[in-house]
């Protein structure tokens, strides 16, 4: 991934909430794939197995974090069996047949949970977190930190 798309992706994790959050790990999760299809095409199959396996720590990623008690979450977690089984297929093979599959699926994925996504609020995960502008100033043989509008409980509520 390169340098600025990284800088993009921190930006929005930072003030991102939980659903938006889900969005990014698919926005990775098809870049990334993007990237394995990429290589195989390049013919650089090293490449390829380098980003495979971020491919499968993302998926891994997206199948860990289901909340099993709602049943959307039990389909969804079949697809993502089925899916796994292309990545593997992908992997075994260095074919983009596969990769161009899952790619499909994840895509349509991403645009539903796009969709909740926007109609949920703003909110960001950590509250009552003070806002930190970061810069250095230093003072002779020290260096000073200034904290504005402080808060008496300062304390992280996620």
């Amino acid at each position: 991934m390169e340098e600025n798309t990284s800088n993009t992706y921190q930006n929005r994790i930072i003030n991102a909430n939980r659903e938006q959050l889900l969005v990014i790990t698919y926005e990775v999760f098809i870049n990334s794939i993007s990237e394995c299809i990429n290589a195989i095409e390049d013919q650089n199959e090293d490449e390829f197995n380098r980003k495979m396996v971020k491919v499968h720590r993302l998926h891994r990623e997206l199948t860990d974090n289901l909340d099993m008690s709602y049943e959307i979450s039990k389909n969804l977690f079949s697809l993502y069996v089925y899916m796994n089984k292309k990545l593997i297929e992908a992997s075994m093979k260095f074919q983009k047949e596969p990769l161009l599959e899952v790619k499909k699926l994840a895509l349509i994925l991403l645009d539903g949970f796009a969709q909740v996504a926007s109609t949920q609020s703003s909110d960001v995960i950590v509250k009552n977190a003070q806002k930190i502008y970061a810069g250095l100033t230093y003072g002779k043989g020290q260096l000073n930190e200034t904290i504005m509008n402080g808060f008496e409980d300062r304390g992280f509520k996620a």
